[in-house]
């Protein structure tokens, strides 16, 4: 079973009230939820793999091994950017970058002070002809040789959207969850537990293993 945001919400409900710790307005979820979130998602892209070449090395960013690919499939992308006289600004939701290619070759990243190099050399300088592509990555855009070129594709990693419980209000202005307008979670059931696990921490609330088993069987028997 996905764990929708109306499931997890009510589960983190369930351990308050078991704990003794009040509530948790559903704007207040949704914002230790997503903060949990983002500290989950920067350690798949980077802090687990900080220092994974030594104590002492450089940091080395997102292993790309199969488990870490596939709990990030959900916000892996394809896209075709548009270059305009050599520029192409990167998406809204961009966080990680996993190949760049053009005209279907791959296209080779370039520090800042190749960039002179790279168009003197005699070599493999920038060419369509000869399908060698170089590109430089700057904040908020990529700058691509030979600057000719019109188009290139992105594989990336994005941002993971924040979660929202939306609600409507009946007769008596109780709150009542709205699936239609609410966003959900788009992680795996681990990651999705491993989350929640990290935002009850957060809030202090004390849990078990367990938890989340014993509340699935319950939701299952009672349909609440």
């Amino acid at each position: 079973m996905a764990l929708s945001v109306d499931y997890i919400y009510r589960f983190s409900l369930d351990l308050i009230l078991k704990n003794q710790s009040g509530g948790l307005k559903s704007t207040a979820f949704a914002n230790h939820w997503n903060d949990a979130q983002s500290t989950y998602f920067d350690d798949l892209v980077g802090r687990f793999q900080a220092r994974n070449n030594g104590k002492e090395g450089a940091n080395t960013g997102l292993i790309l091994d199969e488990t870490i690919l596939q709990k990030l499939s959900a916000f892996t992308k394809p896209l075709t950017l548009i270059v305009t006289t050599g520029n192409s600004d990167k998406p809204n939701d961009f966080a990680f970058r996993l190949a760049m290619r053009v005209n279907g070759e791959d296209c080779i990243k370039i520090n800042h002070g190749q960039i002179a190099s790279v168009n003197g050399s005699v070599i493999d300088p920038p060419s369509v002809s000869q399908n060698k592509y170089y590109f430089t990555e700057y904040e908020g855009y990529y700058s691509f040789l030979p600057n000719t070129i019109t188009s290139a594709s992105l594989d990336y990693i994005a941002l993971p959207p924040d979660v929202l419980w939306a609600y409507i209000q009946d007769a008596d202005g109780r709150q009542l969850y709205d699936a239609a307008n609410s966003v959900q979670p788009l992680w795996d059931n681990m990651s999705c537990r491993e989350i929640t696990k990290r935002m009850l921490t957060n809030l202090g609330v004390s849990f078990k293993d367990p938890d989340f088993m014993n509340f699935g069987k319950s939701v299952q028997v009672t349909g609440e």
